[in-house]
């Protein structure tokens, strides 16, 4: 009987020692941290989802490129004129200079003077372009530049009329167009209020 006591001992400690070696090989020797579970969150129903696709899209795509006015640095310092109404500068009094010259270069002195004073009217009213060269290059404002003939040229006249026009000279008492009735096909600028003639252009507001 102790014999036999004796044996299941030596195969008690005998098994534990070997189950003891192998947890010692199979245990790994370094930790590693748990690792964190990604949260998918509530499922999205179609019209969210593209909804938020949009929203990712604007907030990572860069905005479109604007067509913006090329502005030099003599543009940039303009001169305040017309009662603080409108800023000039002298390049682009040289550009007005040169749309009286295509509009007016036939028209007597007060005719020239009221065309510029036509563009400068425009620049002061809000349903306008705030600058003359904005105003001038407008789409369909002015027949010599939508017909690509805007003059390259201006003379003593016309930079002068600019200037008379600039200093507050009006003599269409705030007319916002001009046209030659003799050439005009639109019935739109027959309805304007008109103001007064000078030779071959009616004035209008």
């Amino acid at each position: 009987m102790f014999e036999r006591e004796a044996h299941l001992r030596f195969f008690f400690y005998f098994n534990s020692f070997g189950l003891l070696l192998l947890c010692l090989f199979v245990t790994p020797t370094s930790a590693h941290a748990p690792q964190p579970i990604a949260f998918a969150g509530p499922a999205l129903l179609p019209a969210e989802k593209n909804t938020l696709e949009k929203t990712e899209t604007k907030s990572t795509n860069p905005a479109p490129d604007r067509k913006q006015v090329q502005v030099s640095r003599e543009d940039a310092v303009r001169t305040v004129a017309r009662n603080g109404q409108v800023k000039i500068s002298e390049r682009e009094m040289e550009l007005l200079a040169r749309l009286v010259y295509a509009e007016g270069r036939g028209e007597p002195y007060e005719g020239q003077v009221a065309i510029a004073a036509v563009v400068l009217n425009r620049v002061a009213s809000p349903g306008f372009p705030n600058t003359v060269r904005e105003v001038i290059y407008a789409p369909n404002a002015f027949s010599p530049v939508h017909d690509g003939n805007l003059s390259s040229k201006s003379n003593e006249s016309t930079r002068k009329a600019v200037r008379d026009a600039v200093a507050g000279h009006d003599p269409t008492n705030g007319s916002l167009y001009f046209f030659n009735p003799n050439t005009a096909t639109s019935s739109w600028i027959w309805s304007r209020t008109q103001t007064l003639r000078i030779s071959n252009h009616i004035f209008a507001k």
